[in-house]
């Protein structure tokens, strides 16, 4: 049949004819059978997302680093051997409270009755101020042992954060960027107060966001902002 359908055709016609028939065959191939490096349809490309307001592009020179050591904080040497509970206590909290905060500033201390009350199981509130901001440290004596004229007195105590700290623009963003900027091209943040009180440990409504280029492809991640008693912490939104 094919032999007859070439008859009285010069073999350049039926070479072409041939030709013809071969492309229209692969053609009509492929559409039934992709060829495995098509891929298939394009990728869709990823979902819009909204960009945060403030850039966060570098280092915050007034953000405290803890490992420096306390001179770094602003902080004098620690109270000698010899000091009372009271001095220790009160030294404790300036420094906890300044690296809750992550941002060096004058810290006043008190207690109520102006001393922590060396008796076991009590309990004495010490008041912290940052910036105007008061924050009440809880401390429980929980055990005491020797005194007396003759014998050295032990001392056993524990100091409890407050319900709330105080959560700075500055030190979010350098906490961020000291956090991320390794692997991340772009880094951004909410806008937020230069200095707000907030629940310690509880999601504070804002965000931070960073561009993940280490993957197939860039994508933006997203993470909530937490205050916790060493200060501004990141939780990523899965």
């Amino acid at each position: 049949m094919i032999r007859r359908y070439f008859e009285g055709l010069s073999r350049f016609e039926a070479a072409f004819v041939v030709a013809v028939a071969c492309l229209a065959a692969v053609g009509i191939g492929r559409a039934f059978w992709p060829s495995p490096d098509d891929g298939g349809p394009a990728p869709r490309p990823a979902a819009a997302v909204k960009k945060l307001p403030v850039v966060v592009d570098s280092a915050e020179p007034e953000l405290i680093d803890t490992d420096l050591g306390r001179s770094a904080m602003g902080l004098p040497p620690p109270p000698g051997s010899d000091a009372s509970l009271t001095e220790k206590v009160l030294d404790e909290i300036r420094e906890k409270t300044l690296g809750m905060a992550g941002i060096r500033a004058q810290v006043g201390t008190r207690c109520e009755g102006d001393q922590v009350t060396v008796k076991k199981g009590q309990w004495t509130v010490c008041t912290a101020t940052y910036r105007g901001v008061e924050l009440a440290w809880e401390v429980l004596v929980e055990d005491v042992t020797g005194g007396g004229a003759w014998t050295v007195q032990f001392i056993n105590y524990h100091v409890f954060p407050p319900d709330s700290g105080v959560l700075l623009a500055k030190a979010v963003q350098g906490r961020f960027w000291d956090q991320y900027r390794k692997d991340a091209k772009e880094l951004r943040c909410d806008k937020m107060p230069l200095l707000k009180r907030v629940a310690l440990g509880e999601d504070t409504g804002y965000r931070c966001q960073y561009l993940d280029v280490e993957g197939d492809a860039p994508r933006w991640v997203n993470a909530k902002v937490f205050l916790e008693e060493a200060g501004p912490v990141f939780r990523e939104v899965e």
